[in-house]
């Protein structure tokens, strides 16, 4: 197998409250704000989490000397849980991970831990670390599929692009074809895929130009007739060029194979 870079997404876990929440209690910033009785008696001494082996979050509430017992809702509850206390806007103190579809819905606060050290985070003593993923793919891809490697290696996502697909995909219910398709739909999504296209795949419409990974407008007095052209043509004096008006030049149309 061989690395074809960053996929883009950053995978952390950790513990959250409501934006709102750190607005009332300052000190929510970091973890030493926990301590407050007051915040502790405002959370009701709870602290909702998936499972007893998704972290060490037992292990860290009692290193810090946090006043919180534990409770283990269970994975397939969890998020249902947490996410009815955020609607009917109560407080709650709760573990989750990001990219997750809560993190595009709700306006939530990550509250900062101590520094991770991997050492530390094995004691129960440190924040989670930050997963970086990366995208593995056949050495032989290049050499069989050209095209489908140049998409690949160029392809990256960041967790709020995703977020945001999942989003669509929980309030809507659209499987995850249909949440992609929706999202490359949207203008302003393609400034971001089109950076992944093989430019010869790439052709634009009537009035515009290949230029790079888009599509370019042909300037005042030119024009093209789209597809893969890469250079404008100058109209004839008196020539209004009917067949290389400038039209939408933002919507160009994608072919592979």
């Amino acid at each position: 197998m061989l690395s074809y870079g960053r996929l883009g997404l950053l995978g952390r876990n950790g513990w959250y409250c409501k934006e709102s929440d750190v607005e009332r209690w300052f000190g929510l910033a970091g973890w030493r704000g926990l301590r407050d009785a007051h915040v502790a008696e405002y959370f009701n001494y709870s602290f909702i989490a998936f499972e007893e082996s998704w972290g060490p979050n037992q292990p860290l509430l009692a290193n810090l000397g946090l006043p919180y017992n534990v409770e283990y809702v269970g994975a397939d509850k969890a998020a249902g849980t947490i996410k009815a206390r955020l609607d009917a806007d109560v407080p709650v103190f709760f573990y989750l991970w990001t990219p997750h579809p809560l993190n595009a819905r709700y306006s939530l606060n990550r509250i900062q831990l101590p520094t991770y050290s991997a050492e530390r985070f094995g004691q129960g003593r440190s924040d989670y670390p930050t997963d970086v993923l990366e995208k593995v793919g056949s050495k032989r891809l290049a050499e069989l599929a050209p095209d489908v490697a140049t998409l690949y290696s160029r392809y990256q996502i960041a967790n709020d692009v995703q977020e945001a697909m999942l989003v669509t995909m929980d309030i809507r219910g659209l499987s995850v074809a249909q949440a992609v398709c929706e999202w490359m739909r949207q203008e302003e999504s393609r400034t971001i895929w089109q950076e992944w296209l093989p430019s010869e795949h790439l052709e634009c419409s009537v009035g515009s130009i290949i230029n790079g990974s888009d599509c370019q407008a042909c300037p005042a007095g030119s024009g093209s007739l789209g597809g893969s052209a890469t250079a404008c043509t100058l109209c004839a004096p008196g020539n209004p060029c009917p067949n290389l008006a400038t039209v939408d030049a933002a919507s160009p149309r994608i072919h592979f194979f």
